[in-house]
């Protein structure tokens, strides 16, 4: 015999019998839940009708309670809620265990019950997980919005001058404790040397002539350097 001669019998055989199975769109949506028994793994909460108020109920308090304000929040606040209605489930699928008479073990060591005590674990375990994950995620949404960010004080002006005159201050402070260090020779002489002679003051002769190289030893001439007028100028009055 063929597979369709063999499928065309099963068929018949079907037929026959009268289990031909539902036809309308509502008789297959039903038939497809049949498998359904404690909704621990549905893909939607799963709630059977005389549970319908008291999840209406637990929907508007944990709402109440999340706030969520976008569509964001929304969805982490619904997965909570799926969470937390999946562990009723776990609980009430634990209770039924002992409506057993002669359960008197571990649902965990009775064949009857060891399959579906296992099935419970692993969507409590799962639930939890969800739970903790969207609880999180939630308050970092929640906290973000009620905190807004500080902004940052733009930067002043004033800072280059303030900074400018530190710089000046600081020079003056500098020239000013050079001149008490080594008196006024120090224009005729390089930088950081300090003549060593027992006057700050240079020995100048009036009969040196204009053109001669300076006693000081600056290296210029006498007229450019401490017999000039910028010299004269700065020797106290008699």
């Amino acid at each position: 015999m063929t597979m369709d001669a063999a499928t065309d019998a099963a068929t018949a055989a079907t037929r026959t019998n009268g289990q031909t199975g539902p036809r309308t769109e509502a008789g297959k949506a039903k038939s497809s839940r049949n498998a359904i028994r404690t909704g621990l793994y549905a893909a939607r909460d799963f709630v059977r009708p005389e549970e319908e108020e008291e999840y209406a109920q637990t929907l508007i308090k944990l709402m109440d309670e999340l706030t969520p304000e976008n569509s964001v929040e929304q969805t982490f606040a619904t997965e909570i809620m799926g969470a937390t209605w999946r562990l009723r489930r776990c609980r009430l699928v634990e209770e039924a265990f002992g409506l057993i008479e002669d359960l008197t073990v571990d649902p965990m060591i009775d064949e009857r019950t060891e399959k579906q005590q296992k099935s419970v674990d692993r969507a409590r375990a799962q639930s939890h997980l969800i739970l903790r994950r969207s609880l999180d995620e939630l308050r970092k949404l929640q906290k973000g919005r009620t905190i807004p960010e500080t902004p940052k004080a733009p930067p002043t002006s004033d800072a280059a001058p303030a900074g400018m005159d530190a710089l000046t201050a600081l020079a003056e402070h500098q020239l000013a404790q050079r001149y008490r260090e080594s008196g006024l020779s120090s224009f005729c002489n390089p930088v950081g040397q300090v003549p060593d002679l027992p006057s700050t003051k240079p020995v100048v002769s009036k009969n040196i002539p204009r053109n001669a190289p300076c006693p000081c030893k600056s290296g210029a001439k006498y007229k450019k350097c401490c017999g000039g007028p910028a010299a004269a100028a700065l020797k106290p009055a008699a």
